[in-house]
């Protein structure tokens, strides 16, 4: 089974549903049943991949569920025969049912979702590897599970402060077809070693599960205790103003594709004249964004256009796509005090 589609089903089954106003066969339609909440869907995960009988505590602390809260998605499980409780007592144990039917076809699943993560990575350390650079080291963040960035792979890159800008370059010009192979859209974060230091002190961020994709472990790079982060000054304030602003700018470009899709090739045409005399830093931003533009669903980039993370925070600041906004449609979405009122300004026949 083709890993897009794989991962695509596995998306749309953890998606919660609302129930149904008619009921279906559970004969003919058994994966209602089976996929009908994010908790079942997890706990069919760990049984199917343990492959061995487990307590309830085990199963929770697996499934980074709550104890008591696993049980009704069990006893709906249990119900369409595809688990089964083993011994007696309060010390019962609980695994996957074999004789079911879909039994197999689940273990297949779960594998093969696991699978196009490790594929992914593979192709991360292959590519860098390829690298004709001197890079100290490379991982990736343990996937966020959030709404805004799903989808969203970090790449972390430590490298001499010369070869950073080299190996940006590098890596926009051969990640595109990595993330459209994998349906996954990486960002970039460049660090040197005493950025890095920084980083690790003053942000939440977590060594110890990064994903090593080449070069010397992070966590060997840094030596010290992180103290809490330090309070906002004058000038992050003033920052914090201005990102603001530019969300609204990105709101109202969204609001518009989602109205004409045929925008995003505009943009891309306009990013492409841009970046004949931008500067060298500039024209590495641009080239992010023609990335971005050429591998996202237009559904993704409006998501991405005004999501929260720090690689859309940052490319904002770039926004290349203000021309699809005239001069009188910008001064009204700037002048907005809320997401509504941007729509608005923009969206008004």
């Amino acid at each position: 089974m083709h890993l897009y589609f794989i991962n695509y089903m596995c998306i749309i089954l953890q998606t919660p549903m609302r129930t149904p106003r008619l009921r279906q066969s559970r004969l003919l339609q058994p994966l209602d049943e089976l996929f009908g909440t994010p908790a079942s869907v997890r706990l069919l995960r760990v049984l199917a991949l343990r492959r061995t009988s487990l307590t309830a505590g085990e199963l929770a602390r697996s499934a980074a569920l709550g104890r008591t809260s696993i049980y009704p998605a069990l006893r709906q499980l249990e119900r369409a025969g595809i688990v089964e409780f083993v011994g007696a007592g309060a010390q019962r144990l609980i695994q996957l049912r074999d004789r079911h039917p879909l039994s197999p076809i689940l273990r297949d699943l779960f594998h093969a979702e696991g699978g196009r993560f490790e594929a992914l990575t593979a192709a991360l350390r292959e590519l860098l590897a390829d690298l004709p650079h001197l890079l100290t080291s490379a991982w990736i963040d343990e996937p966020a599970d959030d709404a805004q960035g799903a989808e969203n792979l970090r790449l972390y890159v430590v490298a001499p402060p010369e070869e950073l800008e080299p190996i940006a370059d590098f890596l926009n010009a051969h990640l595109a077809k990595v993330e459209r192979k994998y349906d996954v859209q990486i960002a970039i974060q460049q660090l040197t070693r005493s950025e890095l230091e920084t980083l690790h002190k003053t942000s939440s961020m977590n060594l110890n599960t990064a994903g090593l994709i080449a070069g010397v472990p992070p966590l060997a790079l840094v030596d010290q205790p992180r103290p809490r982060p330090a309070a906002k000054d004058s000038t992050l304030a003033s920052h914090d103003e201005h990102d603001v602003r530019s969300r609204k700018l990105a709101l109202a470009i969204a609001a518009k594709i989602k109205r004409d899709p045929g925008l995003i090739a505009m943009a891309e045409e306009q990013v492409k004249t841009r970046a004949q005399k931008a500067s060298s830093r500039e024209r590495r931003e641009l080239t992010e964004w023609l990335r971005i533009l050429s591998t996202m669903s237009p559904a993704q980039l409006r998501r991405f256009l005004v999501e929260n993370s720090e690689r859309a925070t940052r490319l904002r600041q770039t926004l290349p796509a203000l021309r699809l906004l005239s001069p009188g449609e910008r001064e009204a979405v700037i002048r907005s005090r809320t997401d509504a009122e941007v729509v608005a300004a923009v969206t008004k026949p």
